[in-house]
């Protein structure tokens, strides 16, 4: 199995905006330089907009492909620090310097592509030196400059107001900040792009039509083989599970018990594989939910719960729109699903199920019983075990997904 990396990196992408849209309504972050304010910003497009400006603007610089290919990827992928970053930073300053050394260290890890943790790292960098790092001028890697200058662009605009009304003023406040935020080569550049009516079109549509990113970004045919999926994969766990303060290791965790299970049932070695990124990816529309409800000390009311329902159905979403992850996207997706039809978010039945989606529910269920949580102890093997025997009674759980729990788990111990 081979997964496409342009695909990829928008399914994450569209995680990270998720995130952001979900997060930083609940903060007051105001860029003290640019004065734009984060919180009033609607992310749902961010980063497809911010990557299309960004590839619109290297149509004027001679960049090679491997530089095309980092500038793409870094634009996609510019704020997956910020989520970590909005839980640890108290304040504008503070937060946009955590998220661009979040976001470098995180990309750091990424299979391919290294140079993009610099370019990351300096993507809020001024042009005049009044950037969280205080690199001035050429100093600024040209990519980061056209982040930056991409970013503060897609957070002044606004969604649901025709382009024609606010062009002209988004063009001003660029001019406006020659040789503070953005050099005069840039600002020059962005003007003669920003002059065609096609720009505008294409920012007003880029949510709606695909092939309008498809246009401006670099080819990047490349396909991604298992492990450097899985290394894309655990990535992302990491930013999912850190999301919310109950959920340390929750993700790789339940990867862990998905393929030991996997390998006792004699999977090949692929579907194993296969099963672990299940696991590392399943929690994955929990970005789209806010922290104060995943964070909730206490019962959750019925919007709450119905709210946190929906973060399988974005899992979903997310890992659909990779063609040849099908199956992971089933079985990550399904984990809520329960044999009698009351789970969610399908209602799925018996007969709808298939072995690993009922397996990866049974890893997400006992390991959430007996991992720690800040207000509770995790509880013992055979207190978790009494209750999944319980929920296959009930008519919740499929008893040979148990038993094949049960029987890895102690063979794991022989």
């Amino acid at each position: 199995m081979r997964v496409n990396l342009n695909k990829t990196i928008r399914a994450m992408a569209l995680a990270l905006d998720l995130a952001e849209k979900s997060s930083i309504k609940d903060k007051d972050i105001v860029e003290r330089v640019s004065n734009v304010n984060y919180s009033e910003h609607e992310f749902a497009n961010h980063s497809r907009r911010v990557a299309y400006i960004a590839m619109s603007l290297s149509k004027f610089i001679n960049f090679n492909l491997d530089e095309k290919n980092a500038l793409y990827i870094s634009a996609l992928l510019h704020d997956i620090g910020a989520s970590k970053g909005l839980k640890q930073s108290h304040n504008s300053d503070a937060f946009i310097k955590e998220h661009c050394v979040l976001g470098s260290s995180i990309l750091e890890l990424f299979p391919m592509f290294n140079n993009m943790s610099n370019v990351i790292l300096y993507h809020h960098e001024n042009y005049n030196g009044s950037g969280p790092m205080g690199l001035k001028g050429d100093e600024i890697p040209l990519q980061s400059q056209l982040i930056r200058m991409a970013d503060l662009v897609e957070l002044l605009y606004e969604e649901n107001i025709h382009s024609f009304k606010q062009k002209n003023l988004i063009i001003s406040w660029v001019k406006s900040n020659t040789n503070k935020i953005f050099s005069k080569d840039l600002v020059d550049m962005f003007v003669s792009a920003a002059s065609k009516d096609m720009f505008w079109f294409d920012m007003e549509n880029i949510s709606i039509m695909d092939n309008i990113l498809d246009r401006v970004s670099p080819n990047l045919d490349i396909n991604l083989d298992l492990a450097q999926f899985e290394s894309i994969a655990h990535t992302f766990s990491n930013i999912i599970d850190t999301k919310s303060n109950f959920t340390a290791r929750h993700s790789r965790d339940i990867a862990e018990l998905a393929y030991k299970i996997s390998s006792y049932l004699n999977y090949p070695e692929e579907k194993c594989l296969k099963m672990k990124i299940a696991g590392l990816f399943h929690d994955i529309g929990k970005l789209a939910i806010p922290s104060s409800i995943l964070d909730k000390n206490g019962p959750l009311d019925c919007e709450e719960f119905s709210i946190i329902k929906s973060h399988a159905y974005y899992t979903s979403i997310i890992l659909d729109s990779l063609d040849s992850a099908k199956e992971i996207s089933t079985w990550a997706s399904n984990h809520h699903e329960k044999m009698n039809g009351t789970g969610y978010p399908n209602g799925l039945t018996s007969p709808e199920l298939s072995e690993e989606s009922r397996i990866i529910a049974v890893c997400d269920i006992y390991q959430a019983l007996t991992e720690d949580r800040p207000y509770r102890k995790g509880m013992s093997q055979k207190e978790a075990f009494a209750i999944l025997d319980k929920m296959v009674e009930e008519s919740n759980l499929c008893s040979k997904a148990v038993s094949y729990l049960k029987s890895a788990l102690t063979n794991q111990h022989n």
